[in-house]
């Protein structure tokens, strides 16, 4: 339960520090301002001396276990920019059945062991880091009594200084101090407190050819135990000795390693890396050794403790940082020797580090200097690089896209990422001249522009970037007058053409389009055509079916000046608005010239009577009558908004009413095209 608390606290304190740094400006962000504010043109920044700038990103500046930058068990001869904090949350782990094992007869004999650290880091200054640390372990071993032996809150603080003697080349030192716990205790026994010291030297090959992401780390130092003053006048065991980390013999400690930090799949920095480290126990004596789990036989060389330890380092954009490596114990035989640090044959690592930048812009002193001299001491080498900064929004609502990856013409330049609180980026140095940029992110369209990189200089420029809307599905079904599928040529306009054709055996078309309002116009030989608009909205599928109508031998339909005239006259039943089967097949021909003419926007629908009858019911039946054919047209596919109606009753006769064939001609359907 202990455990579960302080990695909750752990967590915890991640998230409130994630969220503090958010609030604040990043590099980026800075950049871009004070690319924007012009300097003083006789102020020089003072600084410390020996201080160099720091130009690196926080992303190659992680914490170890133990809070200080650098990788597993070798630290780094350096540190990430001045008022930089890194949070680092690590545990470790191994099971065995053979370990720490000194006597054949123990039977279902295991050892295993949980480790769990958490660090915190600031770089003070731009050559100073101070840094602090928790240790708790749980210790399992069946052979032992009690079973189960922890150590909690085993306290470290230290300081590490470092300075850069050639651009490549970085040494310095750390010091820690270990504050133990008592045995059974949660409270420090200060009699038990323990100090280790190294020398610390980093070599960045970048720094000599930006091509070769290598650097190499060097530690040497000592580790001065009094954690046998714990013991009392109790005699450990080596069992109880390993877990509870009480050792009384000091330390030589020894450490290399090289990691690579790949720079090339941005938003993520994969980092691997290789270890060796070992420790030399000073003062072992003849007795000692012959104390030790191998007897007589036992030298030096079989207490030394060796690792090697291969791991990768993924950060996530700047800040989040994911730790997996194996401590893989190596040499010979070993033995098992008290004051001494056994070494398992393996420990998984697993790690989780925050690094972050809670302030806007750190204060600097400002010194009035004469130009003459300022001129004089400073001599800069020319400027022939500059970058390109900017935002990348939404189209849409400008609202920003964290994370759009911009990337450069011709795959060399390495891409960089926006960041998730003002979706800004930043590019690394480019050469002066024009270039080529692309910014991309999943559902939305990417765009190119090009932007001159002037030298010693920030060039700004924003990205737009419009939503891809999700296709839709347009599909349908053509059938003859039997209602058995045919073969039909669909002509599909609005947002996006196509032209398909259905299926002979099923009838069925189908096409995946942009949203939008289309119209589908579906042709056969020897067929009248039809058309119809539909609506195709995101993502969804919409499904129209046409029925075709043979075409007549002669043309029943024409078009003449501002009317589609009819060659045959539109039947009704006796005083009704139904409209006789033997007429569907010219209003179908309607449809194909209405299909065929989209430049017609709009036809009205005119219904006649004769004046037979009262004016009233002549009026209203020649309405409905009007109407019942506009009906038709719309279920056939035409735009309503294309059509109206209107009954004119007997008020507009073609022929006199006191003749049987004269009161057949008044009686009449007419089209008349009123846009076009």
């Amino acid at each position: 339960m202990r455990y579960a608390l302080i990695a909750v606290a752990a967590v915890s304190l991640l998230c409130s520090a994630r969220g503090l740094a958010s609030d604040n400006l990043d590099a980026t962000d800075r950049a871009i301002r004070d690319s924007m504010s012009p300097a003083p043109a006789v102020k020089v920044e003072a600084t410390a001396e020996g201080e160099a700038p720091a130009l690196e990103r926080l992303r190659f500046f992680s914490a170890a276990p133990g809070g200080e930058t650098g990788l597993l068990n070798v630290m780094e001869a350096g540190s990430g920019k001045p008022l930089t904090f890194r949070l680092s949350l690590h545990g470790g782990l191994f099971q065995s059945e053979s370990f720490l094992k000194t006597d054949p007869n123990w039977k279902d004999y295991s050892e295993s062991q949980q480790v769990f650290r958490a660090g915190l880091a600031m770089t003070v200054l731009p050559f100073l880091e101070v840094f602090a640390n928790l240790r708790n372990s749980s210790n399992q071993n069946t052979a032992s009594r009690p079973n189960l032996l922890q150590t909690q809150g085993d306290f470290e603080l230290g300081v590490k200084g470092y300075y850069a003697v050639i651009p490549s080349l970085s040494l310095g030192a750390d010091l820690a101090v270990n504050f133990m716990n008592g045995i059974g205790d949660s409270s420090p026994e200060f009699s038990g407190t323990g100090v280790r010291t190294a020398f610390l030297a980093s070599f960045d090959v970048r720094k000599l050819e930006p091509k070769v992401p290598l650097r190499l780390h060097l530690n040497a130092g000592m580790v001065f135990e009094n954690g046998d003053n714990l013991a009392g006048e109790r005699v450990l065991s080596h069992i109880e000795a390993f877990a509870l980390r009480v050792n009384r013999f000091h330390r030589v400690a020894l450490g290399f390693a090289l990691d690579a930090p790949l720079p090339y799949a941005d938003p993520v920095a994969i980092q691997p890396f290789l270890e060796y480290s070992l420790q030399i126990p000073v003062g072992v004596g003849r007795d000692d050794l012959d104390g030790a789990s191998l007897g007589t036989r036992t030298t030096l060389a079989n207490v030394i403790g060796m690792r090697l330890t291969p791991g990768v380092r993924i950060t996530y954009l700047d800040d989040i940082t994911l730790d997996l490596a194996v401590d893989i114990g190596i040499g010979g035989e070993k033995a098992y020797l008290n004051g001494v640090p056994a070494v398992p044959p393996y420990v998984v690592w697993i790690g989780l580090a925050y690094a972050f930048d809670p302030f806007v812009k750190a204060e600097t002193r400002v010194i009035e200097k004469p130009v003459e001299k300022v001129v004089e001491k400073l001599v800069p080498a020319p400027v022939t690089t500059g970058r390109v900064a900017g935002r990348v929004l939404s189209a849409a609502d400008q609202s920003i896209i964290p994370e759009a990856i911009v990337s450069f013409e011709g795959g060399v330049i390495t891409p960089v990422a926006t960041d998730t609180a003002e979706g800004r980026y930043a590019t690394y140095d480019l050469t002066a001249g024009m270039v080529k940029l692309t910014a991309s992110k999943q559902g939305f369209k990417p765009q190119t522009q090009e932007a001159e990189v002037k030298a010693g200089e920030m060039t700004l420029l924003d990205f737009t970037l419009e939503p891809e809307l999700k296709r839709g599905t347009l599909s349908g079904t053509v059938q003859n007058e039997a209602e058995k599928p045919m073969q039909a040529q669909v002509e599909i306009s609005g947002p996006s053409q196509a032209t398909l054709e259905s299926a002979p055996d099923s009838g069925s078309f189908s096409a995946e389009l942009p949203p939008g309002t289309y119209i589908v116009k579906v042709s056969a030989d020897k067929y009248l055509a039809k058309a119809r608009t539909v609506e195709l909205k995101e993502g969804q599928t919409f499904h129209a079916e046409f029925r075709l109508t043979p075409a007549p031998k002669q043309k029943v339909v024409v078009i003449e000046k501002n009317r589609i005239v009819l060659q045959k006259k539109i039947h009704f039943e006796t005083a009704k608005a139904s409209i006789a089967r033997d007429s569907f097949a010219i209003l179908d021909a309607v449809v194909d010239v209405l299909a065929n003419h989209p430049e017609i926007r709009k036809v009205r629908i005119e219904g006649h009577t004769d004046s037979q009858g009262s004016l009233a019911l002549n009026r209203r039946l020649s309405g409905e009558r009007a109407q019942a054919v506009r009906d038709y047209l719309v279920q056939q596919g035409v735009v309503p908004e294309r059509l109206e109606s209107q009954g004119f009753g007997p008020d507009r006769p073609i022929a006199p009413n006191n003749t049987i064939r004269g009161r057949e001609l008044n009686r009449r359907v007419e089209f008349v095209i009123l846009e076009q």
